[in-house]
């Protein structure tokens, strides 16, 4: 009997070794393209929490709610102000927001509206400059919002505000806070505190109890986007010039990864194993977070620029927006197996 067993363990071997390989080698998921404004730029993508929606706002001046699975379109607003710079969903679903601008009349605005019945809740309307920015905060009680100067904290509900902090030089001597467009947001592990980034060079992190900035990090370039690495110790930051790691526990940049094009949005996705960046020339690019290795690259995915990313729930798909009028639905496992790591990055990790 000893060596029929002896080729049944073989055989069981031989069959796991093909279902591993079969595995290995199955086709990821393509990217789903859905054309959704003709030849009107998409400055904003969100995901719903469940993943079932997609909100987004463009050149078009009006706001959309798609099904994420087919990208049809199952609601449109009225013509907004002006174009639509920022959209998202809260986390428990039951609300959404967008903001709107053009920074040269009183057309700028922040509207909250019911995610069923798709009524307005409250607006901040009327205002003269750009609301570059609304993000729910993780408990969807609040919202962020955030233009050229200030950042200000609302009760989601009722509009109530919260927090105001502001670097306008009408407001507050310089340089306490932003004085030019605040352009990202990042809650950290801390619910008091949150980073913000803009085109003032500046990376802040804030208290929101204290209610003033307690961190200021300066940088040479103009900045679109942030992140915080898994433990939220660092700062991820990118825009005009090359990718910053700011250290919050040395004060420090840490890392410098040059960047040949102006990157306008990121995002982490596996639970912060990797990110993503999408930049002026349509280009989504895949790194990994440990070392901040470039391991893929889609060239002009994009035709007149990457503007917008968002992650979906499972932390593996991601949708990004561009000048195209376009959105795609991408799989990480895609990127992984069907595009090879591009160039090496040059990476500087010596403490500046």
């Amino acid at each position: 009997m000893k060596p029929l067993l002896c080729i049944a363990a073989v055989v069981c071997m031989i069959c796991a070794a093909c279902s591993s390989d079969t595995a290995k080698n199955k086709t990821a998921e393509a990217p789903k393209t859905y054309a959704v404004i003709n030849k009107k730029s998409i400055n904003s993508v969100g995901v719903s929490l469940d993943g079932k929606w997609l909100i987004i706002g463009g050149e078009d001046k009006k706001i959309r709610i798609l099904n994420a699975a087919n990208g049809e379109s199952v609601w449109v607003s009225d013509e907004q102000p002006d174009a639509v710079l920022s959209a998202a969903i809260s986390p428990d679903g039951k609300y959404f927001a967008a903001t709107c601008g053009d920074n040269t009349q009183n057309t700028a605005q922040v509207v909250v509206y019911d995610m069923q019945t798709k009524a307005e809740v409250w607006g901040k309307k009327g205002q003269t400059n750009n609301i570059q920015l609304v993000k729910f905060a993780a408990d969807g009680k609040s919202i962020v919002v955030a233009n050229h100067f200030s950042i200000a904290f609302y009760e989601t509900q009722t509009g109530k505000q919260l927090h105001y902090f502001s670097g306008h030089a009408a407001d507050v001597v310089a340089p306490y806070g932003h004085v030019d467009a605040v352009t990202a947001i990042c809650f950290t592990n801390d619910a008091s505190k949150i980073v913000s980034v803009g085109w003032d060079k500046n990376v802040k992190v804030w208290d929101l109890k204290a209610g003033h900035e307690i961190k200021n990090f300066p940088e040479a370039d103009a900045i679109n986007a942030c992140l915080l690495s898994p433990d939220a110790n660092r700062i991820i930051t990118a825009g005009a010039g090359d990718l910053h790691v700011w250290n919050r526990t040395t004060d420090r940049t840490d890392t410098i990864v040059s960047y040949e094009d102006e990157i306008k949005c990121m995002v982490s996705l596996s639970d912060n194993q990797y990110f993503v960046t999408g930049d002026m020339s349509g280009n989504i690019v895949l790194w990994r977070m440990s070392d901040y290795a470039r391991l893929a690259e889609i060239r002009n995915a994009h035709h007149l620029g990457a503007w917008s990313m968002d992650v979906f729930p499972d932390g593996r798909h991601f949708v990004s927006s561009g000048g195209d009028g376009a959105i795609i639905v991408w799989s990480l496992d895609y990127l992984l197996q069907n595009k090879p790591a591009a160039d090496s990055a040059d990476v500087d990790k010596s403490e500046k």
